[in-house]
């Protein structure tokens, strides 16, 4: 390919730097004859920090890859000039080690399996998915910079270069090579540690001795896959399952692997990584949350825990459950979502309190429990602080006041209609305690005794006697406090000393108090 010519036709290209600086390491090669595409992967690729070069037809494609210095290769199966395919093929021929990436609108599976076998590391159809085809870029870029520090593979195979090993056995993963008969060819010292198997012990032993039973026959299958086509549905991809130590114990592992031709043979490498202390922590912290959600479910009261985003964090089951909802249906959700209505002023609220610091406390406002149902809550919104006491949310404490709101209500009508019939009342009207001090009374008796209200709730009952009769207060009090109801006639001396002759009906009420009902004699007799 060393004569071939700088084609003529239409480039579209961007070149930009990654975060160390260099572009060398980071260059993805586009082709794709429909411009658009080119630049939308260009968009894509720079703001993941890659250098990229768009080309149009297969012939400038097989002209870049010559003379430029690609990591990888983004190809169109569908050129006007060249097959895809056949590009596929140069580009191999070129560089065995260079990864291609086909990514077309043909969903045909002759194609993918044809691709495929040509040794393409991945398959995509338009139109793609930006954060897969990312995730497969930087998976192919692993492998090739793997596979470029280990040397070629005969290389390694042959001669151990003492540098290689020095890569490979100071991995801090498990590092595993095997031959297309799944037969062992490299193993590092991270391997050793995993499988507690000695380098001399494994090598040219089959793969299934570092599998649990049940996987060995999958395995075996997929072996004799790759064998007939060359191709395996596992490259490429990271893959969790348990690995089987010498000792005859299980572990969890996180699994990537990728496969590449040489010499006419398939090779295969495995990267181990043990997951049991991540799968600790995760269980620690899945246990963590279960105890948390309880307790959350134990507090009497509705309780969210929400970002500055308006964002539900966490919610207790109380706070579900009034909306009709479960705990996982509300948490994640917006509350624009769940209340519309409301939605903004709790937001309004939210940001308040993230931005001052300081807690909002007794909030009394309106909430949607279902379409056109609304209860009334005294809500406390409090900061959530991160473990650096960074502000990112509030704690939300709301309890339901509807039917306190109601008995309230409900209290401050009857006392309205309890004033109102003792100021409509004809006789005069007054409450004692137990001890005989006035308590309520209306504005007739206070004109029979001269007294303002204010001042008449200031005394005892016997104040309102003559001196000769103020041994019969007391006696009467005494009656009334033993449950007897009274009526009798005695003289009331006026604040201004003036006296009136009433007539007296009293009684004791459920509360203990007295009520007593005044009449005045004096103004009877006058207007007799």
């Amino acid at each position: 390919m060393g004569g071939l010519e700088p084609p003529m036709g239409r480039t579209a290209s961007k070149t930009m730097k990654t975060e160390s600086g260099s572009s060398h390491d980071s260059s993805i090669l586009i082709v794709d004859d429909e411009p658009d595409i080119c630049l939308a992967l260009e968009d894509l690729l720079r703001h993941v920090g890659y250098t990229a070069h768009s080309v149009m037809t297969g012939m400038e494609a097989l002209y870049e890859a010559e003379q430029g210095s690609y990591w990888a290769v983004i190809l169109d199966l569908g050129l006007p000039d060249l097959s895809g395919l056949a590009v596929l093929r140069g580009l191999e021929e070129m560089d065995p080690l260079l990864p291609v990436i086909v990514l077309t609108a043909s969903t045909q599976e002759s194609h993918t399996v044809e691709a495929l076998r040509q040794g393409a590391f991945a398959y995509l159809t338009k139109p793609y998915n930006g954060d897969e085809l990312q995730l497969i870029l930087r998976r192919a870029l692993d492998v090739r910079k793997l596979v470029l520090k280990i040397g070629r593979v005969e290389q390694v195979l042959s001669a151990r270069d003492a540098q290689f090993r020095h890569v490979v056995h100071t991995a801090p993963d498990g590092i595993v090579l095997a031959d297309g008969d799944g037969k062992i060819i490299l193993w590092n010292s991270m391997a050793e540690r995993l499988f507690g198997y000695a380098e001399g012990e494994v090598l040219g032993q089959p793969l299934a001795m570092i599998m649990p039973a049940e996987h060995r026959e999958s395995h075996q299958r997929g072996l004799e896959r790759v064998k007939v086509t060359g191709v395996t549905p596992l490259a490429g991809r990271t893959i969790e399952l348990h690995g089987l130590r010498k000792n005859g114990s299980e572990f969890p592992i996180e699994l990537s692997i990728s496969t590449w031709k040489s010499g006419g043979q398939i090779f295969s490498c495995g990267i181990v990584r043990d997951t049991t202390l991540r799968k600790l922590t995760e269980a620690k912290l899945q246990q963590q949350q279960i105890e948390q959600q309880v307790l959350l479910d134990l507090i009497p009261a509705m309780v969210w825990y929400k970002d500055s985003q308006n964002r539900i964090l966490r919610a207790n089951r109380r706070a579900a459950e009034s909306i009709n909802k479960t705990v996982a249906e509300v948490e994640g959700r917006s509350t624009y979502d769940l209340y519309p209505e409301e939605a903004e002023q709790y937001h309004q609220d939210d940001l308040a309190v993230i931005a001052s610091g300081q807690p909002k406390l007794g909030i009394v406002e309106l909430y949607e429990i279902s379409p056109g149902h609304k209860r009334w809550v005294q809500t406390d919104k409090v900061p959530y602080r991160d473990a650096q006491g960074n502000v990112i949310g509030v704690l939300v404490f709301a309890q339901d006041i509807t039917e306190h709101r109601q008995a309230e209500e409900a209290l401050r009508e009857s006392e309205h209609q309890y004033r109102l019939l003792m100021e409509e009342a004809s006789d005069g009207l007054a409450v004692l305690d137990a001890d005989g001090y006035f308590r309520m009374a209306n504005s007739k008796v206070c004109a029979m005794f001269g007294y303002t209200k204010e001042e008449l709730l200031q005394l005892h009952v016997k104040d309102t006697y003559i001196p000769a009769e103020k041994d019969h207060a007391q006696q009467r009090l005494e009656q009334l406090n033993e449950g007897n109801s009274l009526r009798f006639t005695r003289v009331v001396q006026r604040r201004d000393g003036t006296v009136i002759s009433v007539e007296v009906s009293a009684s004791r009420m459920s509360d203990n108090r007295c009520l007593i009902i005044v009449r005045d004699l004096t103004r009877q007799k006058l207007e007799r």
